[in-house]
């Protein structure tokens, strides 16, 4: 019954990637004595598809490719095989074979992959080590095959040992050793050899931000010290047109800064990503001393954590100098908004002295407006009134006149205002 229901279900359309992705990079089963050689190509965010098509090697030996999807994929070559795996910005490919010859470091897993193959990888390669299985031997005669500074140290609470100098070798590799009694147990092999490949790998691409730390330290410090003689400047009498130069400066070099950060953002946030898990998986080896060496995290502790201190600590430079100056402008601009606003009020006061001059002005023209129009007035009636006196001998026209004067100022006095008031409300 519950089977029937479940043929029904809508499954969410990602259900089944999620479920994929748990397992997308099992680790490899192996039984030693074995040769792994792992190459990591650094081919950035976009290049993906350069580093499968790459793999187009599958097709040269008569295998599947991988899908326009597959983040990882597996190729059998008889007696030897690789497997692709495609990160965020690099892809790796771990090639594993037994060795034919019976002493360690006389051959690589890659002496039997097509020459031409490898001539021909995608992107740069940053990380090329060799990682070696064999049965228990002298410590001490393998420690001798390491130049000096070795590492190493007794893993997962076994009698299962490596040992490394992390430096390149006269083929420009790092190399690992793995001693074992348990060689042929498949599993905690395969277990080891991936966690100390990923130790290997991401302790390179951790260390990517670490040159890309002293290139910005310097520009840092240039733009530190501008923003110091700002500041020093912003201390100072404010003068408005000082300050909108001032202000535009403070633009130039946060737009300076901004620009600082997006180039190095990424990095850093990947190298904090990366240390991380190199300190996850170093703790997942659950290292004991061996007498006299270093094991690989006194070692990281020593050399990368150091490198990732600096890495954050740039980055947090960055992130302060942009907040001083965000500070900075944020104080300007409020100088700047206070003088302004100052410059309106006088600005304001002035313009009401010029209404109160307007005013009285108006005030005077109206009253001088009056006295022209009853002027006018009174002078348009006095015809009229001429005309009657010569009619009626007794009528004394100017006499009149001069009567009528004050109620003609007074009316048009008052039309004058009435007019003023109505003018006034429709505006």
């Amino acid at each position: 019954m519950a089977s029937g229901i479940s043929t029904n279900w809508r499954y969410h359309p990602q259900r089944d990637a999620l479920l994929a992705e748990a397992h997308a990079r099992p680790f490899t089963p192996l039984v030693g004595p074995a040769l792994v050689t792992r190459i990591a190509t650094l081919s950035g965010q976009a290049g993906e598809q350069g580093d499968r098509d790459h793999m187009a090697l599958c097709r040269r030996l008569g295998q599947a490719e991988p899908g326009p999807t597959a983040r990882w994929c597996g190729l059998e070559a008889g007696t030897w095989h690789l497997r692709w795996e495609r990160h965020t910005e690099f892809s790796t490919w771990t090639f594993f074979r037994s060795p034919v010859n019976k002493a360690p470091f006389a051959e690589t897993a890659l002496d039997m992959v097509p020459i031409d193959w490898l001539g021909a990888w995608p992107g740069d390669v940053l990380v090329a080590t060799r990682l070696e299985v064999w049965s228990h031997a002298d410590v001490t005669a393998a420690t001798a095959l390491f130049a000096v500074g070795v590492t190493g140290g007794r893993l997962v609470d076994s009698d299962t040992l490596v040992l490394t100098d992390f430096r390149a070798d006269a083929e420009g590799m790092t190399r690992f050793l793995l001693l074992s009694d348990d060689v042929g147990d498949g599993a905690l092999t395969g277990r080891l050899v991936q966690t100390l490949l990923e130790v290997e790998t991401y302790r390179l691409m951790a260390l990517l931000a670490f040159p890309v730390a002293g290139e910005s330290a310097s520009a840092l410090s240039c733009i530190e010290a501008t923003a110091a003689d700002l500041a020093h400047q912003l201390a100072e009498d404010a003068d408005p047109d000082a300050d909108r130069l001032l202000l535009d400066r403070l633009a130039a070099v946060a737009g300076e800064t901004e620009a600082l950060i997006s180039r190095t953002n990424f990095r850093f946030d990947a190298a904090a990503a990366y240390h991380r898990l190199v300190r996850e998986r170093i703790e997942r080896l659950r290292e004991q001393h061996l007498e006299g060496l270093l094991t690989l995290g006194e070692f990281m502790q020593r050399r990368l954590d150091p490198a990732m201190r600096t890495c954050d600590a740039v980055a947090e430079r960055q992130r302060a100098a942009i907040a001083r100056i965000a500070r900075m402008t944020q104080m300007l601009n409020t100088r700047v908004e206070v003088a302004a606003e100052a410059t309106s009020a006088a600005l304001l006061a002035s313009m009401d002295r010029r209404a109160g001059a307007q005013l009285r002005l108006q005030q005077a023209v109206e009253g001088l407006s009056t006295v022209a129009i009853a002027y006018y007035t009174v002078g348009l009636m006095l015809l009229p009134l001429k005309g009657l006196e010569r009619i009626w001998t007794q009528f004394d026209a100017t006499l009149v006149a001069g009567l009528l004067t004050p109620f003609v100022l007074a009316g048009v006095w008052l039309g004058l205002r009435a007019w003023r008031e109505q003018f006034a409300h429709e505006g």
